[in-house]
C-alpha cells in the first residue's frame, strides 16, 4: 500500500553499499522501518531526506499491519540546517531522536510527541541546548504518562512552547533528573547520552586548557 507521510528520521544506517535502513517517526503511523534504496549513491535525491533529525515528506510502501516497508520518494520538510555546523546542538539533536527512538512503540501514533520531537528540533538551532533538552524530556515525561518526576519543579520547563525564551537556570539540573529517573527503565544505554557527556566534558577541559 503506497502512502504519503510526514515523517522525523530518529536513525539512518547502512545496509548495503547503497542503501540506508531508517527509523521513522511519522505523525500518522508513529515509529515504524523503512529500507531506502539508492540513499548511499552519490549525488542521490534521497541523501539529504534521510539524515538523522531531518523532518520530511516520505512516499512509502508498507504493507498493512507491517512496521517495515520501502521509502519511494521524499523530499525535506526541514533539514535544520543551523544544527549541523555545531556539535554540541547537533549531538543534542541526535539525542532527542534516539530518545524518541527508545521510547516510543512501533506502530503507535502519537502526534503530540511527534509534535514536541518537531519543536524542539527547530528550538536546537536558536535556544541554549541545555534548556531545550531539560524541557524536551520534562514535557516527554508527562506525555508518557511518568510525570511528575521526583525532584523536577519547573513550569517554565513544562510550559515552555519552544519559541519565546526562558531563562531555564535550572536546566542542566532538570534535564539529568529526568534522565536519571527513566533511563533505567531502558534495556541498553543512550549512545548520543555517552557521546553528549564525553563532548561536554572535553569541552570543559579545552576551556581550561592555557596556550602559550
Amino acid at each position: 500500500m503506497q502512502m504519503n507521510v510526514e515523517a522525523v528520521v530518529l536513525s539512518a544506517r547502512a545496509v548495503s553499499e547503497q542503501d540506508k535502513r531508517l527509523v521513522l517517526f511519522t505523525r500518522e503511523r508513529g515509529r515504524l522501518f523503512a529500507r531506502a534504496s539508492g540513499a548511499f549513491r552519490p549525488g542521490a535525491k534521497l541523501s539529504a531526506a534521510t539524515e538523522p533529525g531531518v523532518r520530511g515528506q516520505f512516499r512509502l510502501w508498507l504493507a498493512d499491519g507491517a512496521a517495515g516497508g520501502r521509502v519511494t520518494g521524499g523530499s525535506v520538510l526541514d533539514g535544520h540546517p543551523a544544527l549541523r555546523g555545531q556539535w554540541p546542538r547537533l549531538t543534542a539533536a541526535l539525542f532527542l531522536c534516539e530518545w524518541m527512538d527508545r521510547w516510543t512503540p512501533l506502530l503507535h501514533p502519537a502526534p503530540e510527541k511527534f509534535d514536541l520531537l518537531v519543536r524542539a528540533l527547530s528550538a536546537l538551532e536558536r535556544h541554549d541546548v541545555a534548556v531545550v533538552r531539560a524541557a524536551f524530556l520534562t514535557q516527554f515525561a508527562r506525555l508518557a504518562g511518568y510525570g511528575p518526576v521526583p525532584g523536577v519543579a519547573e513550569t517554565d520547563l513544562e510550559d515552555w512552547d519552544f519559541d519565546v525564551p526562558v531563562t531555564g537556570a535550572n536546566a542542566p539540573r532538570v534535564g539529568e533528573q529526568v534522565i536519571q529517573f527513566l533511563a533505567p527503565l531502558l534495556d541498553r544505554p543512550l549512545r548520543t547520552l555517552a557521546h553528549g557527556r564525553a563532548l561536554a566534558a572535553f569541552s570543559t577541559k579545552a576551556k581550561a586548557m592555557v596556550f602559550p
